[in-house]
């Protein structure tokens, strides 16, 4: 059984009801398609600068700069078109965990996914402790049904892509930790602001 399985085998069962904007989400919903990975991009495609954030959605480094750095990055940076911002994942311990959230951003309907990722990183510790029942439940929140969420967690074509990502980061781009970022060729690591803030100062001169 593969990570997703794993996961899968984990909240199999597990009933969640909730609203969205006043309708309720149906369960008995199939899926309406085959969900695709694909790359968190925000801000001018056009833009001079490419900001790329190796993150992972386990680690309380990257919830922290999440919650409390990426807004400014986004009013300041991303809002103004200055520059294109790509969230790709690099999933950390416990993998399971972070595989199967991943996936689930994937699945989220309406290209909403950076959606996804926002709400596990400011619920990030309490999703980690009972993924069990916040990860079908945040699914639900986000207009997926009970089916749905179980054929996202045993989409092999996402789970590979990411494992692809994941071996691109580390042997290509050299990606030792997260959240790290690149700035063109610049590379800064760590969830401090002041060092990213002067990269893409500097690369938008």
């Amino acid at each position: 059984m593969n990570i997703a399985g794993k996961i899968l085998a984990l909240v199999a069962g597990l009933a969640f009801s909730a609203t969205v904007g006043g309708v309720a989400a149906n369960a008995a919903d199939a899926p309406k398609k085959q969900p695709q990975y694909y790359e968190f991009v925000l801000g001018n495609p056009n833009a001079k600068v490419t900001v790329v954030e190796y993150a992972s959605v386990t680690c309380p480094h990257c919830a922290k700069f999440f919650t409390e750095t990426f807004p400014t990055l986004k009013k300041d940076y991303i809002d103004t078109g200055k520059i294109k911002y790509v969230y790709r994942d690099l999933p950390t311990p416990p993998r399971e965990l972070s595989f199967a959230a991943s996936q689930l951003a994937r699945c989220v309907p309406n290209n909403k996914g950076m959606n996804m990722i926002e709400m596990l990183f400011k619920n990030q510790e309490a999703w980690m402790s009972a993924p069990d029942t916040t990860l079908r439940g945040y699914a639900q929140l986000a207009g997926m049904s009970s089916a749905d969420f179980d054929a996202c967690l045993k989409n092999e074509s996402i789970y590979k892509e990411l494992n692809t990502a994941v071996e691109r980061a580390n042997t290509v781009y050299k990606v030792e930790s997260t959240p790290t970022f690149f700035i063109g060729e610049t590379k800064v690591a760590g969830e401090t602001w002041e060092p990213l803030k002067k990269a893409i100062d500097k690369a938008l001169q």
